[in-house]
Formats: C-alpha cells, sequence, structure tokens
C-alpha cells in the first residue's frame, strides 16, 4: 500500500508540474499572441466557409442540428414519462393485487402485536405463490416501530431498522421504484445480482382507515425493464419520425425559397451587368459626343481664323487698292466738273467705311496667337483692348486665383464668350460699360461678363435665339461646362459660365484688378 501512495503522490506532483509549465507558458506574450492569432485565423476560416454556404445549406445544418438537439430533449422527457408511467401501471397493480393476498394475514397485528402462526404459515404460502406467479424475490412485513414482524429471510424477523423508507406508506401512500438495495435489510437481495423494483404497500386495518403495517415487496424487473425500454424505444419512434417530416417539410420549403432567390440574384446579377455595360456604353458615347463637340469648335476656330485672313487679305487689300486707284482718279479730275468730285468723295467714303467694318469682321473672327502657354490673362487683354477700342467703351477686368497656365481649349472658350458677350453688351445693352469678372477655385474656371443696360424679359434669357448666343452655349457644353444668362429689363443682363479645370502647379494670378479706356 505504501509503495501504490508513493506512486499516487508522484503521478500528482508531475501533473502539478506540467500544468504550471503549461500556464507559464500561456502567459508568455508571444504564446498570447501565437494563440490569439490562429483564433482568429479559424475564425476567419469558419466565417468564410460558413458565408459560401447557400440559404439551403446554411439552413439545412443550423435545422438539423436544433432538430436533433430538440429531437434529443423531447424524446428523453417523454421516454422518461412514458417509463415513469409504466412503472407506476405496473406497481398500481402489483399492488392492488398483492394486498389483496397479504392484508387477510396481518389483521392479528392490530394493537401492534406480530403475526399468529397461523398467519405465518398463511404468509409464506403467500409469498411462495408471489414467487411463483409474479417473480417475486422476497416479501418483508414491517411493523410501524420499524421491526420487520415477517419476513422471506427468516434471519430479519424481529429485527428493527429506521423507519425513514416507511415514512410515506404509514401516512397511506402506496410507493413504488427501481430498488437502490444499500439498506442494511437489503443483503439478500443483493446478491441476488438482478434488476429488483420495490413496493411499499400500507395494509389496513378490516372496514378501517388504520394502518397496521407495511409490506414491502421485491419483484424482478428484466420485465418491467424491458416493457419500458418498448415503450420509450416506441416513443423515440414517434418523436424522431416526427421531427424527421418536420425537418423534410422545412427542407422543401427552404429548398424552394432557396432555389428561388438563387434565380433571382442571378437574374439581379445579370442586369447589373448590363446595366454596367450599358453605363460604360453610355460613357463611351458621352466621351465620343465631347470629342465630336470639341473637334466641331476647333474647326469653328479654325474657319474663323481662316475667313478672317481671308477678308483681311482679299477683300479688305482689294479695297484699299481701289481706294488708291480713286486717289490717282481724284488728281486727273482736278478742275474737272464739281458733280463728278462731289461723287468720288462720297465713293471714296463708303469704301473706307467698308474697308473699316471689313477689318473690324476680321479682326473679331481672328484671336491672338495662344502661343505654348496657354495665358488666358494677356489673351482677355487684348481681347478687351481691342473691344474698348471698337466700342469707345470702358471694361472693368478682374482675375482671381486664375493659373497661368491653362489648357488651350479652355483658353478659347473663355476667350470667345468673352469677346461675343462683350459685343452682344455692345449692340444691345446701351450701356458703354462691362465688367469682365474671371475666378478659380476648386478645380472650376468661372467667367461673368455684367453690363448695366436695358436689359432683356427673362422668357428671352431662358431660350436665347441669336447665332452669337447659340455659339456661346455650344462651346461651353462641348467643354462638359454649364452656362446662364441672368437679365432683368432695365437693369443689365450677366452672361456666365463655368469649366471644369484642373488646377496648375505655375503659379496663380490673384486679385488682378483692372479698369481700361480708350
Amino acid at each position: 500500500m505504501g509503495e501504490v501512495s508513493a506512486a499516487d503522490d508522484a503521478d500528482r506532483q508531475i501533473r502539478r508540474v506540467d500544468s504550471a509549465s503549461l500556464r507559464a507558458y500561456a502567459d508568455k506574450p508571444e504564446s498570447k499572441r501565437t494563440t490569439n492569432a490562429f483564433l482568429r485565423i479559424r475564425r476567419s476560416r469558419l466565417r468564410s466557409w460558413w458565408i459560401r454556404r447557400s440559404l439551403f445549406g446554411q439552413f439545412a445544418l443550423l435545422s438539423s442540428l436544433v432538430l436533433s438537439l430538440s429531437v434529443a430533449a423531447v424524446g428523453g422527457w417523454v421516454g422518461n414519462r412514458i417509463a415513469d408511467g409504466v412503472l407506476r401501471g405496473t406497481s398500481g397493480a402489483a399492488a392492488l393485487y398483492m394486498t389483496n393476498f397479504v392484508e387477510p394475514y396481518v389483521q392479528s397485528m392490530d394493537g401492534g402485536g406480530a403475526p399468529s402462526a397461523e398467519d405465518l404459515r398463511g404468509l409464506d404460502a403467500v409469498a411462495e405463490l408471489l414467487k411463483a406467479r409474479r417473480h417475486v424475490a422476497s416479501v418483508k412485513i414491517w411493523g410501524r416501530d420499524g421491526t420487520i414482524v415477517y419476513s422471506t429471510q427468516k434471519s430479519l424477523i424481529g429485527r428493527q431498522f429506521p423507519t425513514t423508507d416507511l415514512a410515506p406508506s404509514l401516512q397511506g401512500q402506496i410507493r413504488a421504484g427501481m430498488a437502490d438495495l444499500e439498506d442494511d435489510d437489503s443483503e439478500f437481495e443483493r446478491s441476488l445480482s438482478m434488476p429488483l423494483y420495490e413496493i411499499f404497500l400500507p395494509l389496513y386495518k378490516n372496514e378501517t382507515e388504520r394502518i397496521i403495517a407495511v409490506a414491502e415487496i421485491y419483484e424482478d424487473a428484466g420485465a418491467l425493464l424491458r416493457d419500458q425500454a418498448s415503450a420509450v424505444r416506441g416513443a423515440w419512434a414517434v418523436v424522431g419520425s416526427a421531427g424527421l417530416v418536420t425537418l423534410l417539410a422545412l427542407f422543401i420549403v427552404v429548398h424552394q425559397g432557396s432555389t428561388t432567390i438563387k434565380r433571382q440574384r442571378m437574374a439581379i446579377k445579370q442586369r447589373f451587368r448590363e446595366k454596367v455595360l450599358l453605363h460604360r456604353k453610355n460613357d463611351i458615347l458621352k466621351s465620343e459626343r465631347e470629342d465630336a463637340l470639341r473637334t466641331a469648335v476647333r474647326i469653328d476656330d479654325l474657319v474663323h481664323t481662316r475667313l478672317g485672313a481671308e477678308l483681311h487679305d482679299g477683300p479688305a487689300q482689294l479695297i484699299s487698292f481701289a481706294l488708291l486707284r480713286l486717289d490717282g482718279l481724284e488728281q486727273q479730275l482736278e478742275g474737272g466738273p464739281s458733280k463728278a468730285r462731289t461723287l468720288l468723295t462720297e465713293f471714296r467714303s463708303a469704301l473706307q467705311d467698308a474697308l473699316k467694318e471689313l477689318r473690324a469682321i476680321a479682326a473679331d473672327l481672328l484671336l491672338p496667337d495662344l502661343g505654348d502657354g496657354g495665358n488666358l490673362t494677356e489673351m482677355l487683354r487684348k481681347i478687351i483692348r481691342a473691344h474698348e477700342g471698337r466700342a469707345a467703351c470702358v471694361v472693368d477686368f478682374e482675375m482671381t486665383g486664375v493659373p497661368e497656365k491653362l489648357p488651350r481649349d479652355a483658353v478659347r472658350c473663355v476667350v470667345r464668350v468673352t469677346q461675343e458677350a462683350l459685343n452682344n453688351a455692345y449692340k444691345h445693352s446701351g450701356s458703354d460699360r462691362q465688367t469682365v469678372t474671371v475666378s478659380y477655385g476648386a478645380g472650376k474656371l468661372r467667367l461673368s461678363v455684367r453690363d448695366l443696360g436695358c436689359g432683356f424679359p427673362r422668357t428671352a434669357a431662358k431660350s436665347p435665339s441669336g447665332l452669337g448666343m447659340a455659339g456661346m452655349v455650344s462651346r461651353v457644353r462641348a467643354l462638359g461646362g454649364t452656362f446662364s444668362v441672368i437679365s432683368t429689363p432695365g437693369q443689365g443682363a450677366e452672361i456666365s459660365c463655368e469649366l471644369f479645370v484642373p488646377g496648375s502647379d505655375s503659379g496663380t494670378v490673384d486679385n488682378l484688378k483692372d479698369s481700361q479706356s480708350i
């Protein structure tokens, strides 16, 4: 025994050391980080695996688990109730049967005495009969004080034991259950090595409610256990079948729903792909349209430039040549008729006016050279200076935050819109002062041309019909910008546009104000 105890102590010591080592390793920061990382990876993989399952797959897994647990719980509860019912039914029938045999032989115990010799012989006969018919293993008759007054094991007669197990039956209860055989009076029953159930029967005085003794009967529980097992199996079969039918019905419904959702999801994905393709096509068409508009604007600028050059080099030069020839003709008509000289003077004046108009038109059609920098400030200065010279008016010019270098298309657009807006203001507003404001911020270039003239109705501002206004709108929209006209009769008009132009790193023109006049 000493060696065994020493070995047990050594095993316990080894386990304590191993546990301490494991705790010390787990307390290390590196091991904690490794463990946490491993757990995160496992959770992530499990979550990914779960998400990849279809709705039907997720339902199948969860419902199978939940229904299995539910069936197990319900089946176990129902089985226990059925087993208890079988035990109660069997014990109740056995109690009624045995009471009729035993109770007549204990009437002599009224008053606390022991059964008579004749009653003892009767009880022996009853015990033999019960053993043959109902597989009774043993019978005991207890007095109210806990003394065994009769037993098939004669050595127990006259011995007294605690009345704890007898107390309910002494109150009139019939008790039955599987025998635990742990009491001192159950030595014989333990030696049988077989399952037994015991029944405690209150025995009454004839035709009274007075309990005079308690019968304890041990019966072979083999048949009872078989009945219980059969009843439990039947209960499990019913509950399991019901659960399986329910699960199959739910599987069918959820599978149909999952299939419908899958088809709808695929249809939605297909529609989404189609919409994405349509958006891409629309973006391509929009880009092609904008490129076409930009190309049209460039072609328009080239046509204007060519027309201006042709007017300057063609008709303007011919008129200049005609004026020179008129000078020679005038010298030859000196001293001639006054009427001829008057006509010649009128002719010269008309040619000079025509030449002036042609040059003005050519100047409007010809833009100053943009060069390589696209300097908007210098271009606008030249346009404004030329306009002030032709129209004999004053133009206030202001620029704020505009980059020194801008895309050539943006510069052309702003210059052309400014030029056309100033010409419109000169022709239609009746004002001799205009204001040009250019600003830049948040990637947007803003132009405003205002006058304080007569203005025009809002309906005309919303639907411009003039060729110059339509040209300005098309130029701005060709670059993806916005164009607006604000006017009130008697309060002047304002033409403004806004272009999206990325910023430049080459510096800006800040708070430049200029007021010029001829």
